[in-house]
């Protein structure tokens, strides 16, 4: 029974949760993110994702996804969120990405979308200031009229040291290399 109880000890102190958001405008591709990932581990995944949306699709709260790996010694949870991309939902995504250890900005890659990427990575930085590491997706990258990665760097004027990775979510591109990146920036949180 005793064995038992220090077994018990010390794999919770070997358990390690982190939460993750994805921020963006509308339609970006968190939610198509979330389901992703869902494919990419589904070995992985813990309980049903959920996604809280209205009867046209849209996200009007959050959809959430935990998965767990293990890096020896530790065992990982991560709580992976996203928030409403929708302008008139700026109190649902500050709520939601409270007390994030990480978030990911999910740009849409495409022209006309320049200026709704531009609002809602302005009221990220705003809301984060600077205390919660950013990373951003340049998501669909598959379309034809997509905006390259360097380009889109530019026209949001993102600081050099916010890395940005190209993806196609709807197609599981680019989505476990910026997953992985977020997994690396969480173990070195940890570590200090």
């Amino acid at each position: 029974m005793e064995a038992e109880k220090v077994k018990q000890n010390m794999v919770n102190q070997n358990l390690l949760q982190t939460k993750i958001v994805f921020w963006g405008p509308a339609s970006s591709g968190k939610t198509t993110n979330i389901r992703a990932l869902a494919k990419l581990f589904p070995n992985n995944v813990i309980g049903e994702p959920y996604e809280v949306s209205t009867s046209e699709g849209r996200t009007i709260w959050e959809d959430y996804l935990a998965l767990q790996l293990e890096f020896s010694p530790y065992i990982f949870v991560f709580h992976i969120h996203t928030t409403t991309g929708q302008k008139r939902f700026l109190a649902t995504r500050e709520q939601v990405a409270r007390n994030a250890d990480c978030i990911l900005f999910v740009a849409d890659s495409q022209e006309h979308r320049l200026e709704d990427n531009r609002r809602s990575l302005e009221e990220l930085i705003a809301f984060t200031e600077n205390r919660i590491p950013i990373i951003v997706e340049a998501n669909k990258q598959d379309l034809p009229q997509a905006i390259q990665t360097e380009n889109l760097k530019k026209e949001l004027r993102l600081p050099k040291d916010i890395p940005v990775y190209p993806a196609s979510a709807i197609n599981c591109r680019g989505v476990y290399e910026v997953f992985r990146y977020m997994i690396r920036l969480a173990i070195e949180k940890r570590n200090r």
